[in-house]
């Protein structure tokens, strides 16, 4: 049996947002809390790819840079390989940076725009000690960019001199240097072209099946999501309110919310009656006692608006629903 890679148990992050000086005096309100992910709970096994999936601003990115504890989190367990990294300090953490790597959305902004790319890649393997020497850094350095399609002459080039698809490329070789055992890919095509998402994605699935790496992989583009993944957690105002096989996810929804998405995504196959959504999403400021997506259904019932629902198994899968 396939054994969990990473185990994320009741995460919360937030982020404290101050009120202005006249009106803290006036009121005498605290500062407010931007409630960004809100216990969330999965599991991703070992070699498989699992996504993150929901609209702009639902959680996704900060869960994912709370989980490689770019963010420290608030609440809930990160159990990487058996080990609870949640609480460790940055000391404490260095033995697991190799282990853990993120791709990251922008290649124009994640880059050095002052570092040679041939040092860009060499600097994490002599850091942590991987590599013994430069010689042996720069060996592995050729090694990457031949892995991602680049020449060696190319080292010696800086981000800007490089297309964004090529960028994005060697955000890849220096996330996979240090040899992960598990990998964030936070959006890693929104940024590109159509036509070289093609080639960037075909490059991530290649290097997973001969490196077998494990990936987290953040997205909103459900057409990529549905080509790369093996399970899929759909996302709403920082809850997790689906979870379930890919196949599962995109051909048979439970959630309200996920046959909406679904609907809304363009296809040339429709397989479910686009039905529009009113409203505006809950502010994060102040989340609501029942159903975060109670304001937004169509097919809400009483108890939506007054109990928030927990995630529960149905047919396989886990559904935050009062309607499942």
């Amino acid at each position: 049996m396939t054994k969990n890679i990473l185990e994320v148990d009741g995460l919360v992050q937030y982020f404290d947002r101050s009120r202005p000086f006249l009106e803290r005096i006036l009121t005498r309100a605290r500062d407010m809390r931007v409630h960004a992910v809100n216990r969330v709970t999965f599991d991703v096994k070992e070699g498989e790819v699992f996504s993150l999936v929901g609209e702009s601003g639902c959680g996704k990115s900060t869960t994912a840079r709370t989980i490689v504890r770019l963010i420290d989190p608030k609440e809930g367990r990160i159990i990487f390989e058996g080990q609870d990294i949640a609480g460790l300090d940055q000391r404490q953490l260095l033995p697991f940076r190799p282990r853990i790597q993120m791709i990251f959305q922008n290649p124009y902004a994640s880059l050095d725009p002052r570092q040679k790319v041939g040092e860009m890649i060499m600097e994490p393997l002599l850091f942590h000690g991987i590599a013994a020497n430069r010689k042996e850094a720069n060996a592995r350095m050729i090694e990457l960019l031949d892995m991602i399609g680049l020449h060696p002459e190319q080292a010696g080039r800086y981000p800007h001199q490089f297309s964004g698809g090529q960028r994005q490329r060697l955000g890849i070789a220096r996330a996979l240097a240090t040899s992960p055992r598990f990998v964030v890919a936070d959006e890693p095509v929104s940024a590109l072209d159509v036509s070289v998402q093609a080639q960037v994605l075909n490059l991530m699935m290649d290097l997973r099946e001969r490196l077998g790496l494990t990936c987290l992989f953040i997205a909103h583009d459900l057409s990529v999501v549905r080509h790369i993944s093996d399970r899929v957690a759909i996302m709403y105002l920082g809850f997790i309110v689906e979870q379930g096989n890919r196949d599962d996810i995109f051909d048979a929804p439970l959630h309200p919310y996920t046959e909406a998405l679904l609907a809304a995504a363009p296809s040339l196959e429709k397989r479910f009656i686009h039905v529009p959504l009113f409203g505006d999403v809950p502010s994060p400021l102040n989340l609501p006692t029942g159903c975060a997506f109670a304001s937004r259904c169509p097919r809400r019932i009483g108890r939506c608006r007054d109990e928030r629902p927990q995630l529960r198994e149905s047919g396989g899968r886990r559904v935050a629903c009062h309607l499942v």
